[in-house]
């Protein structure tokens, strides 16, 4: 196949599983309603210094990520696609940095789209990049700076110097994504592939170069936003990182050091399957050493400094996804022309095992999921969903079979990234809403009190579900009941504890709200057990519209 052709296919697979269904999903709260009010906040304000949470002021993360989500509102509106966009485009610059790494380690151009397509169809990164969070364009901008660095560290004298300029002003703009682990990443992996090679001298003189212009791009951004909000860098310095480092909060998730070990592999799915076969090819490859050393060094040194770290999330490993998709794409198709690939056992069994699920899916559609005694994970469509699964998954064992008849390993990867290309396109239609709990998928019932929401003069929300009401009714002036959580910065803004009250505060801001003359309509979104608190307050008349959705209730005074 030309080569043409070939990044024709890898950049139309990568649309039609990262692009095309990343309006389809609903939000998952709390995270993307979220990501999206704070951009939305800046766009609606035009103040894109400003740093603000429901009008709360919010230090946790730099803006650039936040910029970029307010430049898409601005574009396509408040939706999400919008607020979902930047990850998606993010995650598709990670994929071409793996094809540049895959094409300077190799030599050879058309190794270039067959690690774009590794990337694109890796579970980790596939997932997450259909999801409105800060750490797919972080995840960019750490992969450019590795990229360069690489380069910097094949290349001497001017040229040199040039490539760790880039690689320091690729890390500055990550650090203005999420904080400081943008110079910890690529520090930790530059250093372990210089000792590797035993350069002493190289880690001594390097680091200065992409310090120095990580720190002249991130200063004109620095000033201006410690102009805007004097407070912002000590408490993201001090409290985002050295203090939930050392005392991670339950937002954090404390986890044990193995953690990542056991959560790269299952994120590099389903290629973490060829890990052995891509090894044997590696090994085949000794020309290719220094490169292999690099890409291990970055997915390795990082992952055993942020097992340091008490406080772990699963998205943290996304940055180290790029190497191991180049290292997988070579590894395999070297190993295809070394002769090294089990064509019959393993891979025909999978095949008959992914026919088997095919073929329970297209009777679960047929006869219903509650039939055979399982709950329906959507809220409609069971049957066409489980039909689509169904011919998705025998799509796949049959290009599975066609892959394996390619005449060259190129050709052969090629053709298993494309093979489940139809489940990757379903996995937006499989999000399980009805099995969520109300406060983690509200949207059906928020959008039958939506106008109630707008309209009130008084809206009070619970901070699980305060971002999505904000979300749903375009509102900035919530009231948090109950536990602040995140809405309480501990900065002691005087201006905002109004707006932080306990359950037993609610009832009497309603009675008050309610005696204004004219009487000011109100909605209070709680969970079931603060209910009784709130009406049984002096002066709180019976709501005239009162629903339950599991755990949470949704109460209105008009």
């Amino acid at each position: 196949m030309p080569n043409g052709r070939r990044w024709f296919t890898a950049l139309l697979l990568f649309i039609a599983v990262s692009v095309a269904g990343l309006g389809i999903r609903p939000l998952i709260v709390p995270d993307e309603p979220r990501y999206g009010i704070i951009p939305a906040e800046m766009v609606e304000t035009g103040n894109w210094l400003a740093l603000r949470m429901n009008g709360f002021v919010y230090y946790e993360k730099p803006p650039l990520g936040y910029w970029m989500t307010a430049a898409s509102i601005s574009v396509f509106g408040q939706n999400a696609f919008a607020i979902r966009l930047p990850s998606a485009l993010a995650t598709g610059v990670v994929a071409l940095v793996a094809a540049w790494m895959a094409t300077r380690v190799s030599g050879r151009r058309e190794d270039g789209p067959l690690a774009f397509m590794v990337q694109a169809t890796t579970l980790g990164p596939l997932v997450l990049g259909s999801v409105a969070l800060l750490d797919p364009p972080f995840a960019a901008f750490v992969a450019l700076s590795m990229g360069a660095l690489f380069c910097g560290t094949q290349t001497l004298g001017r040229t040199r110097a040039g490539w760790l300029a880039l690689a320091g002003v690729a890390a500055g703009f990550a650090f203005l994504t999420k904080g400081l682990l943008a110079i910890a990443i690529p520090g930790a992996a530059a250093l372990m592939f210089l000792a590797w090679e035993r350069r002493w001298k190289d880690m001594l003189t390097m680091p200065w170069i992409p310090l120095a212009a990580a720190a002249v791009t991130v200063a004109p951004f620095a000033w201006m936003i410690h102009r805007a909000e004097p407070g912002f860098w000590e408490y993201f310095i001090v409290v985002e990182h050295f203090r939930r480092a050392a005392q991670p909060d339950s937002n954090q998730h404390p986890e044990p050091a193995w953690f990542f070990l056991v959560m790269f592999p299952i994120g590099a799915m389903l290629w973490t399957l060829t890990w052995p076969t891509a090894w044997k090819g590696l090994r085949g490859a000794p020309e290719w050493r220094s490169g292999v050393r690099f890409m291990l060094s970055w997915i390795v040194a990082p992952i055993a400094l942020l097992s340091l770290s008490s406080g772990k999330l699963p998205t943290y490993v996304l940055p180290m996804f790029a190497p191991a998709a180049v290292l997988v794409a070579l590894g395999l198709v070297r190993a295809h022309e070394l002769g090294a690939m089990n064509k019959v056992g393993a891979a025909t069994a999978v095949r008959w095992v992914l026919r088997a699920v095919a073929m329970v899916a297209f009777v679960l559609a047929a006869v219903g999921l509650r039939r055979v005694g399982l709950p329906a994970p959507w809220e409609e469509g069971e049957s066409l969903i489980l039909a689509w699964l169904g011919v998705a998954i025998l799509a796949w064992a049959q290009l599975d079979a066609w892959a394996w008849r390619a005449p060259d390993g190129r050709t052969w990867v090629a053709r298993n990234a494309v093979a489940p290309v139809l489940v990757m396109v379903a996995i937006p239609f499989l999000y399980p809403a009805a099995l969520l709990s109300a406060s983690k998928h509200p949207w059906r019932a928020f959008a039958r009190h939506a106008d109630e929401f707008r309209s009130a003069g008084l809206v009070v929300s619970g901070s699980s579900t305060a971002h999505a009401v904000c979300w749903a009714a375009g509102r900035r002036d919530v009231v948090i009941g109950g536990s602040a959580s995140e809405f309480d910065n501990e900065l002691g803004i005087e201006s905002e504890a109004p707006r932080r009250i306990g359950w037993n505060a609610v009832g009497p801001r309603i009675a008050e709200a309610r005696a204004a003359v004219p009487a000011r309509s109100v909605s209070v979104v709680c969970p079931n057990d603060a209910v009784g608190t709130i009406l049984g307050a002096a002066g709180v008349t019976p709501p005239d519209v009162r629903e339950t959705v599991g755990q949470l209730s949704i109460l209105s005074w008009r």
